[in-house]
């Protein structure tokens, strides 16, 4: 009740939040003649439309890389230029639909001033009944016009990173919706990208907002995309609400008018503005560096993410689900504090991160549920991590020339093929993160069987996740392939994940793995393997071709012959690619996890000096065995390139069966290398 005795007067979210959304909703046209309407979009950024892929790569345009096509943007009563920088997929499934993430960004080549809508920062595992409003743009009667309808979010299709939520059909969804956006009228935030109608069932399907960090992370010329995108959306925020030009009604308001931070940290305007001093930082130094510092303020990891955040107002997003146990101011300042401190490749402005620091002891200055103990911990943190900064120096990590590094274990991805003994030709399949603490945090698996070749279009995606969360600047992540002895020459390296993708192997390093557990119940054999490894990474590895005298084929040694080579040996197998199953089972029981093979059989007549060299060329250069997964990823990625040179590796595989980090399910002990 209000003074007087008066009802206090309901606040209707649907009116205060779709002026804002439906002034930033745009409509897609073609650019040939008449500028046929092919759907909606939305503006997300100054310059940049979210839409579908499937509106901008629609049927009956001539084909064209996605990235070059061209399309007009309806805006008002103008229509602007613009260029699809990405679209995914670039085209639609021999099936006839379009699989996730069906998204595509615009760039404008004619610059306009105009509003765009609020991107959620959340990284949602399931999404709540809250009701939600969705937005387009559609045909009638010779004029394309505005349209808005109400719904539910009644479910999530699929598991792992589909990303692709169900609507009830509480409203219509006419033809040419598509690519407009999604708005949770409870949180006041865009959560989708409505995709398509269900024919004949109820309601229709969005794209998650966060499906956007599938954007590539090999960045361009002007950056990495996402960060590109996501900054230029968070300061257009901050910008705004800070300035609030002509007396506009922004989404910061917005959020105040709806109630949209009841319960939570920070007020619409501090979420604000610490989003936009977060867009002023360099991006993290890769998702692994990100997903360490979420670790730290939150004190255990993240579980369950279908998508791994990347840039800072991602790892933000992930503090909203707190329970008991953390107190979410408490956790905010601190990440405001870490973030503000990271490790960078790139520097930042002194005063962008004094700021941040600033911004974070004041707010915890002002916050009466916070003790002076925390308060005191906030200040202490960030003058001993930026006191540790200033103290390394590329001097101080720099090796010697000439001298053998120790290993330093990194973040790796792994994928795990399991044949299936009943149904010949289809396999399981678990693709993983294995940080630098070997536990292992899986990223998607399916036990339903699949055939091998539909192996590398369903591995394309989590295989993608995976590396996004284990890449960083100047290292890309190796992949581990984990296959059964009887599987060791599965050619995964020749796969190609994605249109104008490299090969798989070409593309990073890559070894394999047995999952066939280590004959090491004798403790002797044990030590010799984890001696073997030790020592093939402290010293220049001597590589020994064991089956072959460069002209004839050799018998593999047996195996107190193999045992009694010196610990640095090398095994290198030329002329055993049909029997290698075998051949490396005999040297596994022999106490090597490290081997050179080449899968290709070798005519009784060729003459193998060439690859000889080669791998003696090759391991040289490696220096220690740590080196080998890069170096056989340069010649693959030579071989793809026509340089004859590296046509002698042709084939050539690794075998790298870490005794120190075990696979899943291993009973081995931990012990560092």
């Amino acid at each position: 009740m209000i003074p007087g005795g008066a009802q206090e007067e309901h606040v209707d979210a649907t009116e205060i939040l779709v002026p804002l959304v439906a002034e930033a909703t745009v409509r897609i046209h073609g650019v040939e003649a008449g500028n046929p309407f092919l759907g909606s979009g939305f503006f997300v950024a100054p310059n940049w439309v979210l839409t579908c892929a499937h509106v901008v790569l629609a049927e009956g345009e001539e084909p064209v890389e996605a990235a070059a096509r061209r399309v007009s943007v309806g805006y008002g009563e103008k229509l602007l230029k613009g260029v699809v920088e990405w679209a995914e997929p670039a085209a639609r499934a021999v099936t006839g639909n379009w699989p996730a993430p069906d998204l595509a960004l615009i760039r404008l080549l004619d610059h306009v001033d105009h509003p765009c809508v609020w991107l959620t920062e959340r990284t949602a595992k399931a999404y709540s009944t809250n009701q939600v409003v969705y937005f387009g743009w559609v045909a009638g009667e010779g004029q394309v016009v505005p349209y808005n309808g109400h719904c539910t979010v009644s479910g999530q299709l699929g598991v792992g990173s589909g990303g692709i939520l169900r609507l009830s059909n509480d409203d219509e969804m006419p033809q040419g919706m598509s690519g407009g956006p999604v708005v949770d009228l409870v949180r006041g935030e865009v959560i989708g990208v409505l995709k398509a109608r269900r024919p004949a069932r109820d309601g229709g399907l969005a794209v998650a907002i966060q499906q956007l960090r599938r954007l590539p992370a090999d960045p361009g010329p002007a950056g990495d995309l996402y960060h590109r995108v996501m900054t230029a959306h968070d300061l257009h925020h901050a910008d705004r609400h800070r300035l609030v030009p002509n007396h506009e009604f922004t989404w910061t308001d917005a959020h105040s008018e709806i109630g949209a931070a009841t319960g939570r940290a920070l007020t619409p305007g501090q979420r604000t503005h610490l989003l936009g001093m977060l867009a002023q930082l360099p991006p993290p130094a890769g998702t692994r560096g990100l997903l360490d510092v979420v670790t730290e303020v939150r004190g255990s990891p993240a579980q369950g993410l279908p998508l791994a955040p990347r840039a800072w107002r991602d790892g933000l997003g992930l503090l909203y689900d707190l329970r008991r146990g953390t107190v979410e101011l408490e956790a905010v300042l601190r990440y405001a504090v870490l973030a503000a401190t990271a490790d960078r490749a790139d520097g930042a402005e002194e005063q962008v991160e004094r700021a941040l620091t600033d911004w974070a002891r004041q707010t915890a200055a002002a916050a009466e549920s916070l003790n002076r103990m925390f308060r005191n911990s906030l200040d202490t943190q960030s003058r001993a991590r930026l006191r540790a900064r200033r103290l390394i120096s590329p001097v101080a990590l720099s090796v010697p020339a000439g001298a053998a590094a120790a290993p330093r274990p990194r973040a790796e991805a792994q994928l795990e093929i399991i044949p299936r003994g009943w149904e010949p030709g289809r396999y399981d399949w678990r693709v993983c993160v294995v940080p630098e603490n070997g536990e292992v945090d899986c990223v998607e698996e399916d036990f339903h069987g699949t055939g091998l070749a539909d192996l590398p279009r369903r591995l394309a995606e989590p295989l993608a996740e995976a590396f996004r969360r284990c890449d960083e600047p100047g290292y890309v992540a190796a992949l581990q392939l984990a296959v059964p002895g009887a599987l060791v020459a599965f050619a995964a390296d020749g796969w190609y994940l994605g249109t104008g993708a490299r090969a798989l192997g070409a593309a990073r390093p890559m070894a394999v793995r047995r999952t066939d557990p280590p004959p090491d119940e004798d403790p002797d054999l044990a030590e010799e393997r984890h001696g073997r490894w030790r020592t093939l990474h402290h010293r220049p590895p001597a590589p020994v071709v064991l089956d072959c005298d460069e002209a004839a084929e050799n018998p593999v040694p047996a195996e107190e012959e193999l045992r009694a080579l010196p610990r640095e040996t090398l095994p290198v197998l030329c002329r055993s690619g049909p029997a290698a199953p075998e051949a490396l089972h005999r040297l596994t029981r022999s106490g090597y996890a490290v081997a050179l093979w080449r899968r290709e059989p070798v005519a009784a007549e060729h003459v193998c000096a060439d690859f000889h060299r080669g791998t003696v060329r090759t391991v040289r250069d490696a220096r220690t065995a740590a080196g080998l997964p890069g170096a056989l990823a340069r010649l693959r990625a030579a071989v793809a390139d026509g340089v004859p040179e590296a046509y002698w590796s042709s084939g050539l595989t690794l075998l790298y069966d870490d005794p120190t980090r075990p696979l899943p399910g291993s009973d081995e002990l931990l012990e560092t290398p």
